[in-house]
């Protein structure tokens, strides 16, 4: 059975994991950005397994996938100057059409439409990597300051129900129609 956000509180395990990765020192943030998910996991990857409750959910290579894409995502530098990482105003989908910039101008989408829809047609099982190919893009050019809603990523790693593909994509779409139309105003998603 995937993770549920009322059955294993993914949400607050999702905050705390985001909290603590800003906080690692840089060695062991490189040693789970380098973390191979097929393997036991590096002791990092225990510690905060236990320190963020989701030690007793852990089944298969989702946690593993999921702290090693956060661990992507977390800007890099000295814990007491990085900017932000899990936001949950800022949905993937939005982060993913405008690559973590907040002052994006809408001339092309980061990750293009026909990505998307490669994405979107995937199986859950086979998400991971593509979602680690994404974070590896977007930790190249985001803002340090412009987080991202890691329990979105969280739900597509773990569930296979379409309400979590169709946010993906209306935040995606969202965001790209606002640059097309700035007069209307961008709704959250």
């Amino acid at each position: 059975m995937p993770p549920d956000d009322t059955v294993f509180g993914l949400g607050e395990a999702v905050f705390r994991t985001s909290y603590e990765l800003l906080r690692l020192d840089p060695g062991p943030l490189a040693r789970l950005r380098r973390m191979d998910v097929n393997g036991p996991g590096e002791t990092d990857f225990w510690q905060l397994a236990g320190k963020c409750g989701f030690l007793a959910a852990i089944q298969g290579d989702g946690w593993l996938r999921l702290v090693k894409i956060m661990a992507l995502l977390t800007p890099k530098g000295d814990p007491a100057t990085r900017g932000r990482l899990h936001q949950s105003e800022r949905a993937f989908g939005a982060v993913l059409c405008d690559g973590g910039q907040l002052d994006w101008s809408g001339e092309r989408a980061f990750l293009s439409e026909s990505r998307l829809a490669r994405f979107l047609s995937l199986p859950v099982d086979r998400r991971g990597e593509a979602l680690e190919g994404m974070a590896r893009m977007l930790a190249a050019s985001r803002s340090p300051n412009s987080g991202v809603n890691c329990l979105d990523i969280a739900c597509l790693l773990f569930s296979n129900d379409v309400k979590h593909t169709r946010k993906l994509a209306s935040a995606y779409y969202r965001r790209l129609d606002f640059t097309r139309n700035p007069k209307q105003k961008e709704s959250v998603v």
